[in-house]
């Protein structure tokens, strides 16, 4: 049968897919598939049953066998009932001698359902059944990309799907979030759009420019909408147009994509249509677009070959400069504050109710909600989601880096290398570092979270027994190799669904979405560094090359920064005490100005004033400094006392005579020194007091009760 086909070809028009087909052990070859094959009935959904091709045209029967094949060997089981299904549609058609493409690969799903279709009206005479429908679909799924990708002699970016799983031609990053999902540039209406966003990312991906999760996340994504909005244009061409209109198009593009409305692409976009568009979400458009025209303007000639002449030759770095103008330049603010925060009135509600999300979903759980309601709800079934959670709680890790993180995670540390507790156990957990290529991966976690990874590790040994998994965390479903992790969609919406049931709320009583997990991370990381943890700590931890990245992440914290600062006692110049309040604070915006530090000290003078001393801080009213200074202090005045001594006896050596005590500049200097001096006297003799400053008699006060509580509520910002 398929072995006769492949003689008909000339050596150099063979199809691809005899070279494929050639390459199929015996058994999988056809007609009839099943017998000869080890483990059929694990590989299969119905053991019982063999694949039929007989009496199909041999260039399809031999596609439907390499595709079943694929589906063993990816992990999935075989469809034996839909392609038997797809194989009694096809022999109906031949018989009635109803038309239908001659190759699965030229054959889309609204062609093979439309065949479906015509089956069950002229065989049955009724509507398709719904699990019919859904046993056809899973063919025209993977195992034909995968199809198409094999037989593809050109580079992978010229198809119009791309999946990472199908065409082992696509690069990817050691630790690829969303390596097991796909994009598809086919969605682009535009074919001269398509065409050029599928040479512009694939190149970009194969050069490192870009890695598959941003292309196939957010790249793919800013193009689609940008896409849509051409359909506003009566010819969508006319954007390629006169380069000095650039920047009006730009500005009409950023308008459109700055409603929420026009960013729904699909039904689940439609939780975020009452929310405003981020600046930054806006700003990915427009660049996303900006670098495309400036992709095809830097490379006339790859482009006149790739896209040919029209329209692209219209392009020109001027285009691209009008749309990058539009990027607008966003106020930089410190976002991450309460709002990015998990209090511990929320924290002590999410481990009473994730047992919940590991209960079988036939037995149910008694809970009690943030708002104090309690309720009965069914479980959920997710084990590995519960761990999941319970990991980026108790580590600071981000989603992904659970998520994707190997099976074997956990590593010995040698005995001298950490100073632990008697009887503590800390390990070494290797998690899937997957941002940034240069940071480590790897921190150290104490017996809870190792307690966690066993628990989750001995899940997966019962679950899947006999195989070798790679990941801590699988999917459950169409994995029988064990190599593919728990999908991000999946996480995603059952901590939503779980938020859903629980209602966790924080110490206001404002709800607690789970589904945010990156709000663990900024809690864990906020904790950390008021504990004191010095930047490169806290760095190594989080896992950055860069302090700025690791501060990034540190909620400014109202309270504890008010705290830390009001716990040292303030000292003016004369050695005077000076006594904050929290509106004191407040008006200092001390976090927020660089211009209020100082070497020795902080200013205090009003944001609107301007200083008229210069550099002589300390004979200044508003100059304040306390006790972490006091080294800086003390060599300010030895330098101070050098500095006398060195110019007072040069100008004994040029002058005949001592310098005068009215000299001014010598009165400066005496003033300075007997100010560090006051201020360092105070200092040893009494620690922690501290006297009010220059031209104030006020008699000195203690110093200042209060206590540093880095576990108090949040208080909300002013």
């Amino acid at each position: 049968m398929v072995g006769e086909q492949r003689h008909l070809h000339a050596a150099g028009d063979e199809d691809p897919l005899w070279r494929l087909w050639r390459e199929l052990p015996e058994p999988w070859k056809g007609p009839v598939i099943g017998d000869g094959i080890d483990d059929w009935e694990k590989i299969t959904e119905n053991g019982d049953r063999r694949i039929d091709l007989t009496g199909l045209p041999d260039l399809i029967a031999a596609e439907l066998a390499w595709m079943a094949h694929w589906q063993a060997m990816d992990g999935t089981r075989s469809s034996v009932l839909g392609t038997n299904q797809f194989a009694n549609i096809l022999r109906r058609a031949i018989r009635d001698d109803h038309p239908f493409p001659l190759s699965i690969r030229a054959m889309d799903w609204e062609t093979a359902a439309a065949l479906q279709r015509w089956f069950y009206a002229t065989r049955w005479g009724r509507l398709i059944p719904r699990g019919s429908v859904a046993r056809l679909r899973v063919i025209f799924r993977f195992s034909r990309l995968a199809l198409i990708a094999r037989c593809s002699d050109g580079p992978w970016w010229t198809l119009d799907e791309w999946h990472p799983r199908c065409d082992p031609r696509i690069p990817l990053a050691e630790h690829e979030p969303q390596a097991h999902y796909g994009c598809s540039p086919s969605k682009i209406v535009h074919p001269w759009l398509r065409e050029a966003v599928k040479w512009w990312l694939g190149t970009q991906i194969e050069a490192g420019i870009l890695r598959w999760t941003t292309v196939s996340q957010d790249r793919m994504q800013d193009i689609l909408r940008f896409d849509r909005w051409l359909n506003t244009f009566p010819d969508p061409v006319d954007v390629l147009g006169d380069p000095a209109h650039a920047v009006q198009l730009a500005a009409a593009f950023r308008r459109w994509v700055s409603d929420p409305a026009n960013r729904i692409q699909r039904e689940s976009d439609r939780r975020f249509a009452h929310k405003p568009v981020h600046p930054r979400q806006v700003n990915d458009d427009l660049r996303a677009v900006a670098e495309l025209f400036a992709f095809v303007a830097a490379n006339p000639s790859e482009a006149r070959q790739v896209l040919g002449p029209h329209p692209w030759s219209r392009v020109t770095d001027a285009h691209a400069a009008g749309w990058f103008r539009q990027v607008s330049r966003i106020p930089h603010q410190r976002e991450l504050n309460d709002e990015h925060y998990v209090d511990d009135h929320a924290l002590a509600q999410i481990p009473a109710a994730l047992p919940l999300l590991g209960l079988p979903r036939d037995e149910q759980m008694l809970l009690t909600r943030g708002d104090g309601q309690q309720v009965t709800a069914c479980g959920f079934d997710d084990p590995q989601a519960m761990r999941m959670i319970l990991l980026q709680v108790l580590t600071g890790r981000r989603a992904s880096e659970i998520r994707t993180c190997l099976f074997d995670c956990l590593s010995a540390v040698p005995d001298r290398a950490v100073d632990a507790a008697d009887g503590e156990q800390i390990a070494r957990f290797h998690y899937a570092q997957s941002k940034i290529d240069i940071a480590p991966d790897n921190i150290l976690v104490d017996a809870e979270v190792v307690a966690v990874i066993e628990e989750q590790r001995q899940w997966v040994r019962d679950r899947f027994p006999g195989i070798i998994p790679r990941h801590l965390f699988l999917q459950r479903t169409g994995n029988r190799q064990g190599d593919k992790p728990y999908p991000s969609g999946t996480y995603n919406w059952m901590l939503r669904e779980f938020s859903k049931v629980v209602k966790i709320t924080d110490s206001k009583g404002r709800p607690v979405g789970l589904s945010h997990t990156h709000r663990f991370r900024h809690t864990k990381m906020t904790r950390l560094a008021e504990l004191g943890l010095p930047v490169h700590v806290l760095m190594r931890y989080a896992g950055h090359a860069t302090p700025s990245m690791a501060m990034h992440y540190v909620a400014a914290r109202q309270e504890h920064a008010e705290q830390a600062f009001l716990a040292t006692a303030k000292l003016r110049a004369d050695g005077t005490h000076v006594t904050f309040s929290h509106d004191d604070h407040d008006s200092l915006h001390l976090f927020n100005r660089a211009d209020r530090f100082l070497p020795h000290g902080w200013c205090l003078l009003p944001p609107l004033q301007t200083c008229d001393k210069g550099n002589a801080c300390l004979t200044c009213s508003v100059f304040v400094t306390d006790a972490s200074h006091q080294s800086a202090l003390e060599r300010q005045l030895d330098e101070t006392e050098a500095l006398i001594s060195r110019s007072t006896t040069a100008f004994q050596a040029r002058h005949g005579r001592p310098m005068p005590e009215d000299n001014v500049w010598l009165l400066q200097r005496r003033a300075e020194h007997a100010a560090l001096t006051k201020l360092l006297d105070t200092l040893r003799s009494k620690p922690g007091r501290a006297v009010q400053g220059a031209g104030c008699g006020g008699a000195p006060t203690g110093p200042v009760p209060l206590t540093l509580d880095l576990n108090r509520h949040r208080r909300t910002r002013p």
